[in-house]
């Protein structure tokens, strides 16, 4: 992409980085409204089977010493037990029809946040594409950095910072073999300067395929040497050489 457009990319990435932290990308509400129903009905039963209990023991108590109390205990327990037969086929047709819903609610939250978890990564990961000297133009809407991310996204992973870090294959840091200190991303993405197809990828320390020692390769993914820094024999050693 052109200059104009890094620009763009940024300020609509961080606008929409600011915005999506702010809000849920499926509503909360959508789901607990959902569960809501099926509490109140399981709370509803809990309070019929203790009013049940309590009655039970009352027909303990007056059994024998009141036939007629007894008689109309037994009637309002018959009740309590028709109501809750009754909140039972509530709460059953409700998480029949309301159960699948909620699963399908929260499975659209979980990939909306995994979808915002890779957008953060890949623009990370762009802006430290861009440090390293990353070439900002595109064509026909594929860019050079699409296209090494494509290849090597895998091999970083976003921090709860929006950094990235540089990891293996079990998800660890690597880490640098001379300070023991977690490689820096742009170090690791500058390493491909000299890939004959991803150097391709990046810009020329001094100007079109020229970089300091091999940093840089030609049109053709040529590693090529800063010749202004060659005295005149090394230059004369390298053209008859």
């Amino acid at each position: 992409m052109s200059e104009e457009n890094l620009n763009a990319t940024e300020t609509v990435a961080e606008t929409t980085t600011e915005e999506t932290s702010t809000e849920e990308m499926v509503p909360k509400s959508e789901i607990s409204g959902l569960y809501s129903a099926l509490q109140k009905e399981r709370e509803a039963r809990k309070i019929i089977e203790k009013e049940i209990k309590e009655k039970d023991q009352k027909l303990e108590r007056f059994k024998d010493v009141n036939p007629a109390e007894y008689q109309k205990l037994v009637e309002e327990a018959s009740a309590a037990a028709a109501a809750q037969a009754a909140a039972q086929e509530r709460t059953q047709l409700l998480e029949e029809k309301y159960g699948a819903q909620a699963a399908e609610a929260t499975k659209k939250a979980e990939v909306a946040n995994r979808e915002l978890l890779e957008f953060r990564k890949r623009y990370a990961l762009e802006k430290v594409f861009f440090a390293a000297g990353g070439r900002t133009d595109s064509a026909d809407g594929v860019s050079f950095f699409d296209m090494l991310a494509n290849q090597i996204g895998g091999q970083f992973r976003l921090n709860g910072d929006n950094t990235v870090s540089v990891v293996d294959s079990n998800g660890d840091k690597i880490l640098d073999s001379e300070t023991g200190k977690p490689i820096a991303p742009e170090d690791f993405l500058t390493g491909y300067k000299t890939h004959p197809i991803y150097g391709t990828f990046f810009k020329g320390s001094k100007g079109s395929g020229a970089g300091l020692g091999y940093s840089g390769t030609d049109a053709n993914g040529i590693p090529v040497q800063d010749l202004d820094s060659m005295t005149v024999n090394d230059l004369f050693r390298q053209a008859w050489g």
